[in-house]
C-alpha cells in the first residue's frame, strides 16, 4: 500500500542516518506521525505526557479519544520541564517532547535529553518518548544535536521530523518517525495507505540529495 519510490525514499532517509528502511515510517507530514503514535501508544490507561504550551497536536487527538493527558507546564525561562515530566511519566504511554519546541522558540541540549532519556527508561520502561525535531535545522545553540543516533539505539524512543519547514514542502504533507525497528513498527501498522503523493516523494528525495 505504497507509492512508487516510497522505498526509495525510506532508503535514503535510512542511509542518511546510518539506519535500515526498518527503522523508518513515512506520515503525512510529522502530524500523520504524531497522531499514529497517540493511537499506538496511549489507551485510557496509559496517559500522554506533554509541556504547556507545546505544539498541540498530540494533547488534541489524546483528548478526542478521551486518553488521559498530563500537561506540564514550561519553566521560567520557557523552556518545556523536563523534571516536572519526570514525576508524572510511571505509567505513561507516551511522552512528547517538543524539542525545540514550538511555540516557545527554546531548546535543550544533547546531554539534557539523553538524561532525561535515561531517566524515564528507569522510572517508565514501557513508556515511549516522541522526541519532535520539526525545528531541528534552525537550531543555533551549539549545546544541541539531534536524538536520531540516541533513538536508534534505545527501546522505545523514536525521533519526527517533517519537510515542512526548512525544506519549504509545508503543502506536499511529508514527514518521517525514526527509531529501534519495534518502536516503528506499531506506526508502521497504522498508517494510512498511500498516505504521501509520488510527487511529494520525488521532492523529498531531491532535497535530501542536495542540502545546498
Amino acid at each position: 500500500n505504497s507509492n512508487p519510490g516510497e522505498g526509495k525514499l525510506i532508503e535514503t532517509i535510512a542511509t542518511l542516518n546510518k539506519a535500515k528502511p526498518e527503522n523508518v515510517v513515512l506520515g503525512a507530514g510529522s502530524q500523520e506521525i504524531l497522531k499514529t503514535s497517540v493511537r499506538a501508544f496511549t489507551s485510557p490507561f496509559r496517559p500522554l505526557v506533554t509541556g504547556a504550551p507545546t505544539f498541540e497536536n498530540c494533547t488534541g487527538l489524546c483528548r478526542r479519544l478521551g486518553h488521559p493527558v498530563h500537561e506540564v507546564k514550561v519553566d521560567s525561562q520557557f523552556r518545556i520541564n523536563l523534571e516536572e515530566m519526570l514525576t508524572v511519566v510511571r505509567g505513561a504511554g507516551l511522552v512528547f517532547l517538543n524539542n525545540p519546541n514550538n511555540p516557545t522558540a527554546t531548546v535543550h541540549s544533547a546531554k539534557a535529553v539523553q538524561n532525561f532519556v535515561e531517566r524515564v527508561r528507569r522510572i517508565s520502561p514501557d513508556t515511549v518518548i516522541l522526541i519532535d525535531e520539526a525545528y531541528h535545522d534552525y537550531v543555533t545553540d551549539p549545546n544541541y544535536q539531534t536524538a536520531i543516533p540516541l533513538a536508534l539505539s534505545t527501546p522505545n524512543v523514536f525521533v519526527a521530523r517533517t519537510f515542512s519547514k526548512a525544506y519549504g514542502m509545508a503543502g506536499l504533507r511529508i514527514g518521517y518517525g525514526i527509531g529501534e525497528a519495534d518502536t516503528i513498527k506499531p506506526m508502521a501498522r497504522l498508517k494510512m495507505p498511500y498516505n504521501i503523493s509520488v510527487f511529494g516523494i520525488a521532492a523529498a528525495i531531491a532535497s535530501l540529495n542536495d542540502p545546498k
